[in-house]
């Protein structure tokens, strides 16, 4: 029985048809087609890194910026208030400049006034002492003794003026003068023993003559018109004419291109070195700059001071230090500042007397052959 089944189910799988076997997917595509299609990703890929790459670094740009951009108005707010700071103290300073100025003009007015009125009585002082000696001279009883005595005080006298003049004064005319006088009462005096004293008054004469001697009215006159020109003087830039010249991203690029550019730019501008020729001149307030002039003005009176006083030294650092002034702070191609500059230069070269003698050798030994003769 059972093997009569198993024969059965062995016909009737025999019987049963045989199921197809499934076939392998086709690739509808060529090789040539997929392969391009790859390229194609891989292209698309890269371009999406290098946009995503450009737009990460634009935005880093721009946060630097903007981070640089709010320091820039923090520091800006600083300077601000320092630069408020500064006005008001150059504000007193203005005023402070401006009253030492009134007082040096006044101090050298009185001065010159003091010269005048010096050397006015100076002249005077010959005649009013000749109309003595001549009432002297009608006195009775006045012995020869008492006449030498009084001749010998003149010249001594002078001899003590001249000594001033030229050392507080720093005026060799007015000295050259005094031992002119001093020599014509010695001999009067008509004494040989006053031989010596005469040849030194010679002597320092000749040293006080060889003396240079500038036009001191003249050349006051010139720096004080020089010192009014200041005002009308015209002043430099405020910055180069070639400084923050930068140019952006081009317009036309693209915005691949464009920010690349911007991340080329980021990166060099990091370090940006700018070479220039021109001078650059701080920025001034008008402030500042009225202070400029009155400083200016100060320096011109200065010297016109230490050219009546005879300080050569201090005349001409005076007038180099407004020439400096105007190299820097002044437009040098302006033939009105050149032409100022030139001025300045030639004042400059004065010869004055600084290396003044000494004259004292000859009140020396007038003293001393005084003091001999009342001993004797």
């Amino acid at each position: 029985m059972n093997e009569e089944n198993s024969k059965d189910a062995v016909a009737q799988t025999a019987a049963e048809p045989e199921a197809p076997k499934p076939e392998p997917p086709q690739d509808p595509s060529p090789p040539a087609a997929q392969k391009g299609r790859g390229n194609g990703v891989a292209i698309l890929a890269l371009l999406l890194a290098l946009a995503a790459a450009g737009g990460s670094g634009y935005l880093w740009y721009q946060q630097q910026h903007q981070q640089t951009t709010l320091a820039g108005v923090t520091g800006l707010e600083t300077a601000a208030g320092q630069r408020a700071l500064e006005i008001a103290n150059l504000g007193d300073r203005l005023r402070e400049s401006q009253r030492n100025d009134d007082r040096l003009e006044q101090d050298l007015a009185e001065l010159v006034g003091d010269l005048n009125s010096q050397r006015s009585r100076l002249d005077e002082l010959p005649a009013r002492l000749s109309r003595i000696e001549n009432a002297l001279e009608n006195v009775p009883g006045i012995a020869d003794k008492a006449r030498t005595a009084w001749l010998l005080s003149e010249a001594e006298y002078f001899l003590k003026v001249g000594n001033a003049q030229l050392a507080l004064a720093h005026n060799p005319d007015a000295a050259l003068r005094a031992l002119e006088l001093a020599d014509e009462k010695l001999r009067d005096v008509g004494d040989p023993g006053l031989t010596r004293v005469r040849a030194l008054i010679a002597e320092e004469s000749t040293a006080l003559r060889a003396l240079p001697r500038p036009d001191a009215e003249g050349i006051a006159l010139k720096l004080a018109a020089l010192a009014r020109s200041l005002q009308a003087l015209p002043m430099a830039a405020q910055n180069p004419a070639s400084f923050g010249r930068s140019g952006g991203a081009d317009a036309e690029l693209s915005g691949l291109a464009r920010a690349w550019s911007a991340i080329k730019q980021a990166f060099s501008g990091l370090v940006l070195v700018k070479r220039t020729d021109e001078v650059v001149v701080p920025l001034r307030t008008p402030i500042e700059e009225s202070l400029l002039l009155r400083s200016l003005e100060t320096e011109m009176a200065l010297a016109r001071l230490a050219l009546v006083r005879g300080e050569g030294g201090l005349y001409r650092n005076a007038l180099s230090g407004v020439a400096s002034n105007l190299r820097r702070h002044f437009d040098i191609e302006a033939s009105s500042v050149r032409t100022t500059l030139d001025q300045l230069d030639e004042l400059g070269t004065v010869e004055m007397a600084e290396d003044l003698p000494d004259i004292s050798g000859s009140l020396t030994l007038l003293r001393r052959l005084a003091t001999d003769q009342v001993a004797g």
